[in-house]
């Protein structure tokens, strides 16, 4: 007999003992479920830079700890998800949503100096010469919705808020072109995104100046 069915034998006995019914496995699987607490809530700084670093491989959970415990913010991505073993043991695991990311708030150029310095930091993001900026408010939404503290805002379905910091990664700094409308065919660069409501503030050149200009989604291209 293996040591699991020494175990439910030994439940099943104890059980029988004390004039119980033997308790139900599936039974069983959902009180501790239920007892499960939800994770804490992630609460975003919105008095610091927050800023986007790539880690060397296996290196994101140390990296986001290291720079906690120097007093420099940092936020690692995960979500808990339940796995299940070819033998039928279950077990939660917390695993990364974002491969190689995290977030670092900072609060000056000796912090950013810090995070480039760490050893499993491979590089912050830039683009065209500008650091790529997350704003507090959209990372704490994508904060909560991974915690299960948000859900989503305004009905939005369920990872809309990843959606949305992945869309910011992917726009701020770019070049973009004007697709429609009156300003059609002039070119810029993405200063700043609102993810909700899928608008984007672009710096065109317009009367021999930059001049922001808010765009839907649909009315630029990238170059």
């Amino acid at each position: 007999m293996t040591k699991g069915k020494r175990r439910i034998a030994r439940r099943r006995r104890e059980a029988l003992a004390h004039d119980r019914a033997p308790a139900d496995r599936a039974a069983e699987i959902r009180r501790r479920r239920r007892r499960r607490v939800r994770p804490g809530r992630t609460v975003i700084a919105a008095d610091r830079v927050w800023l986007v670093a790539e880690t060397k491989p296996r290196w994101a959970a140390r990296a986001a700890r290291d720079l906690d415990a120097i007093g420099i913010a940092a936020f690692d991505p995960r979500e808990e998800v339940e796995l299940t073993s070819p033998s039928g043991r279950r077990r939660t695991a917390r695993v990364p949503l974002l491969h190689r990311l995290v977030f670092v708030g900072l609060r000056d150029d000796a912090d950013l100096a810090r995070v480039e310095a760490h050893p499993g930091i491979d590089r912050v993001l830039f683009r065209d010469g500008r650091a790529v900026i997350i704003a507090p408010a959209v990372l704490q939404g994508f904060a909560d919705a991974i915690t299960g503290h948000g859900g989503g805002r305004d009905g939005a379905p369920e990872g809309a808020d990843e959606e949305a910091v992945r869309a910011v990664l992917f726009a701020l700094g770019d070049g973009v072109r004007v697709a429609t409308g009156p300003l059609a065919a002039l070119r810029g660069t993405v200063e700043g995104v609102d993810p909700a409501r899928r608008r984007y503030r672009v710096a065109l050149s317009l009367f021999g100046r930059e001049t922001p200009v808010v765009l839907d989604e649909d009315q630029i291209a990238r170059e």
